[in-house]
């Protein structure tokens, strides 16, 4: 069980912990080959501290991953225009951006696959599910939608790695504009780099 009352202290220790976490495991690839000791140690903090907030390396895991649940999957389940999915795609990559640190050592390692899974299928079910209200439910249109969510997955994995030369902005861009290209014309003026809504 999660220990803690909200406190500043509390926050930058919770934040501590988490940044080391995600550091270990990308060090060490997976929760097996790491210790509370280990992150104690790299956080800088003492093993009491650590037991203060957690009973075990993976709740710190299950924290950061409902904190992402919670942000990017629940908030936005009852979108029904086109507006609304931008909104959404500006918020995930903001949330992206904010904890690009911590995103930067999960998503190098090999233990990112379920975060990944989750943010392509969080991305498809919600623009399928406004494109369904809007009317299309056009088969090539999810074909579209998948092959741009997966390419974008994909490279949202290449960018924390270092291995291409695109921001998070030309990659939010880009998913926003393919993605916007499944929708009417008129609606679709929305999706341009830039634009802001009314």
């Amino acid at each position: 069980m999660v220990r803690y009352s909200y406190t500043r202290v509390t926050a930058k220790n919770r934040r501590k912990i988490q940044k080391a976490f995600a550091e270990l495991l990308a060090e060490r690839g997976t929760l097996k080959n790491m210790t509370v000791t280990d992150l104690a140690e790299k956080a800088e903090i003492t093993r009491g501290t650590f037991y203060n907030y957690y009973d075990n390396l993976y709740q710190v895991g299950a924290e950061l991953q409902s904190e992402v649940e919670k942000r990017l999957f629940s908030e936005y389940d009852n979108l029904s225009t086109a507006s609304g999915v931008k909104r959404y795609i500006d918020e995930l990559f903001i949330f992206l951006k904010d904890q690009e640190n911590i995103y930067r050592e999960l998503l190098s390692s090999n233990a990112s696959v379920d975060f990944l899974r989750q943010l392509e299928n969080s991305i498809n079910k919600r623009v399928l599910m406004v494109l369904q209200k809007n009317g299309i439910k056009d088969k090539n249109v999810e074909t579209e939608l998948l092959f741009t969510t997966n390419g974008a997955i994909a490279i949202i994995r290449k960018y924390y790695r270092g291995e291409i030369g695109l921001t998070l902005d030309d990659i939010r861009n880009y998913l926003k504009a393919k993605i916007g290209l499944m929708f009417d014309d008129a609606d679709s003026q929305c999706w341009k780099p830039g634009k802001t809504e009314a």
